[in-house]
């Protein structure tokens, strides 16, 4: 036989869900020393599978991709008089940015349907125009806002992670 799982002095294949497991006293069975391929056996989990794997067994730790960052009380205002420029400020500001242009492109729409409200008494086409346009130039200048601003986070994201890529390294 050319696939060494399919040779008889291996280990069955673990039984199908709904079948029953064969107990063995005291404990499954240690699993084969000579094969490194053998299959270990369904995990024991006491108490069922809803609780997890026994303590001790599982994934091992995975390291952090950076250190969490401390907050102050005082953290934008420190940041603001970071004379290193180590704290960012920019990146704490951009949902206010993105909430003040979402007020301030709706107060926009707002405007031009006024307009387009008081065009219609003496120019119908430029009102229906106008009326056309104001949700276009709502969604094109959130649009644009939000892509901009998604520009700048990332560039933020990715000096935070050349930052812990450095200190993983050891470099600074």
């Amino acid at each position: 036989m050319s696939n060494p799982h399919d040779d008889p002095g291996h280990r069955p294949p673990p039984p199908r869900q709904g079948e029953p497991q064969p107990s063995y006293p005291g404990g499954p069975p240690p699993p084969y020393q000579t094969d490194p391929h053998a299959y270990p056996g369904p995990p024991q989990q006491p108490g069922g599978p809803w609780q997890g794997p026994p303590p001790g067994h599982g994934m091992p730790p995975q390291p952090q991709a950076h250190a969490p960052r401390e907050r102050a009380g005082n953290g934008f205002f420190k940041a603001l008089f970071d004379l290193n420029f180590d704290h960012m400020v920019t990146a704490s500001l951009i949902k206010f940015s993105y909430a003040l242009a979402i007020v301030v492109y709706s107060l926009i729409a707002l405007v031009m349907l006024l307009f387009a409200w008081s065009f219609s008494v003496w120019n119908k086409p430029l009102a229906l125009a106008t009326l056309v346009a104001t949700p276009i130039v709502w969604v094109a200048g959130l649009l644009t806002t939000r892509m901009v601003l998604e520009f700048v986070i990332n560039q933020f994201k990715i000096t935070e992670h050349l930052k812990a890529m450095r200190d993983r390294e050891g470099l600074r």
